[in-house]
């Protein structure tokens, strides 16, 4: 059980590192509309997507590069939550199976009590019995919460990635109206 604990501590901890993360990264619904004047006007843009835009249109490069740049930016961040968000899901999946271990280990009890103690069996027994059900118990009340968790970490993952795609769109759009200057 302590393994179980510390196992949902580290998951939930994972995971929520990552929902604010991402809650942080991503503009609100209403400042997501605005995304044309954010491309347009890097200097009004706030946390991640500020820094990201001063990388990508300093001093405002030919499109290639600006491109680049984006791809860049977007390959790190995904490579960094996708990393993530695969060992939440790993951690995951590994709840249920301590669950199935202290089942085992529950069961053995279980079967040790029935054949050694005479006299003691049925104590034993029901020892054995409530190990095996808590321990499957525990691990799926683990991973079944941190396995939603996951799913919408993943999602929001997925929306901030196609929010710099939209963005890298509009601040090409924005920079090829600029006029050159020769």
């Amino acid at each position: 059980m302590p393994v179980l604990a510390a196992l949902s501590v580290y998951a939930y901890y994972i995971g929520f590192d990552l929902w604010f993360r991402l809650q942080a990264m991503l503009p609100s619904r209403r400042d997501a509309k605005t995304i044309v004047h954010v491309a347009a006007n890097p200097g009004k843009a706030v946390g991640r997507l500020r820094s990201i835009l001063g990388h990508c249109l300093e001093k405002r490069h030919d499109r290639e590069e600006t491109r680049r740049r984006f791809e860049e930016a977007r390959a790190t961040d995904a490579s960094f939550l996708g990393r993530r968000i695969r060992f939440l899901l790993v951690l995951t999946s590994v709840a249920p199976l301590l669950g199935l271990l202290g089942t085992v280990n529950g069961m053995l009890l279980t079967f040790d009590g029935l054949s050694r103690h005479i006299g003691r069996k049925m104590d034993l027994v029901a020892g054995g019995i409530s190990e095996a059900l808590v321990t499957t118990q525990a691990g799926l009340l683990i991973a079944i919460p941190a396995f939603a968790l996951a799913h919408l970490v993943s999602r929001r993952r997925h929306e901030w990635l196609y929010l710099l795609r939209r963005l890298e769109s509009h601040a090409l759009r924005a920079n090829d109206s600029i006029p050159k200057t020769s």
